[in-house]
């Protein structure tokens, strides 16, 4: 089985839902999670994991040994650009925090928290082959790994090269 997570049901339906059918072909299943209070997407197929095998993911557990695939890695700037605007989509967080003498008006940083160190590694990579005015800050821990770019200027970077489509990194109402 497939899965993915997200809390909003309206992106679930109308982003991933969409892009799994143009991917893989066939109509997967939403349901509500209760016991984490998220909406999943879901679909089992034999087709779905051939597909998903012949880009490099392997069965089974997976969180601590997963890759950038080599495809992605070697692709053209758009594909990358693609990429990582997927998994942001589907797992980073737009935060702010306030220290009133240094960032009265806040310090925003777009945040990715994963398992594998590899993979954050490899999105770090990515970033840079995006463009080289990225800064992805890389930290690795016993319980995984962060990718963090810092500040109003990285996040504007962000807008200007990925295409994010999830609500939470919509620019705020004025």
């Amino acid at each position: 089985m497939v899965r993915l997570y997200d809390e909003n049901l309206e992106f679930i339906k109308t982003v991933l839902r969409r892009r799994f059918i143009e991917a893989f072909g066939v109509v997967p299943g939403i349901s509500l999670d209760k016991s984490n209070n998220s909406y999943v997407l879901h679909k089992t197929s034999p087709e779905v994991w051939r597909r998903l095998h012949a880009h490099g993911v392997p069965s089974g557990r997976k969180a601590r040994i997963i890759m950038v695939p080599k495809a992605i890695a070697t692709a053209d700037r758009t594909t990358k650009s693609e990429f990582v605007s997927g998994v942001c989509d589907a797992e980073a967080s737009k935060t702010s925090f306030m220290e009133t003498d240094r960032h009265p008006r806040g310090y925003p940083y777009l945040e990715l928290k994963m398992y594998s160190p590899r993979f954050v590694d490899g999105l770090g990579t990515l970033l840079l082959g995006i463009s080289d005015a990225f800064r992805p800050r890389v930290y690795h821990y016993h319980y995984g790994s962060i990718l963090r770019l810092n500040g109003r200027e990285q996040l504007r970077l962000v807008s200007s090269r990925l295409n994010l489509m999830h609500p939470r990194f919509s620019p705020p109402a004025r």
